[in-house]
């Protein structure tokens, strides 16, 4: 997934996070942020008519999309996103950072499942 650089004040992703909580954010707490509002933006919101269909038709399994945006996932660097930094596979965000990620997520109602390990065989 290609990100356009845009500076911390003009980017959407970052409109609604009060003044005091930016200045708290790392650099690449900024860069992920602003790739979690790209990711919810292109692949989720538009996938989720797909989403209910395949929910519809059978609701306990994992849907194909899920499956597939699950891969996209891991590729962009948006997996795992909520694991504590001493864990080897985490992005090493504070909660602060992960919470700013976390509210563009929930734009989706499914969208934080794409961006969490699953530790299932079934995923």
């Amino acid at each position: 997934m290609t990100v356009r650089t845009v500076s911390q004040d003009e980017s959407p992703a970052l409109a609604r996070v009060p003044p005091w909580a930016k200045a708290k954010l790392s650099p690449k707490a900024i860069e992920t942020i602003i790739k979690v509002h790209a990711w919810v933006e292109t692949e989720c919101i538009p996938a989720e008519p797909i989403m209910k269909a395949q929910l519809a038709q059978d609701r306990w399994t994992t849907p194909p999309l899920m499956k597939s945006l699950r891969n996209k996932a891991k590729a962009a660097g948006l997996f795992n996103l909520f694991l504590p930094k001493h864990f080897k596979e985490s992005p090493g965000l504070t909660n602060l950072e992960y919470a700013c990620c976390a509210e563009i997520m929930g734009r989706c109602y499914w969208a934080a499942q794409v961006c969490f390990a699953c530790w299932s065989s079934l995923c």
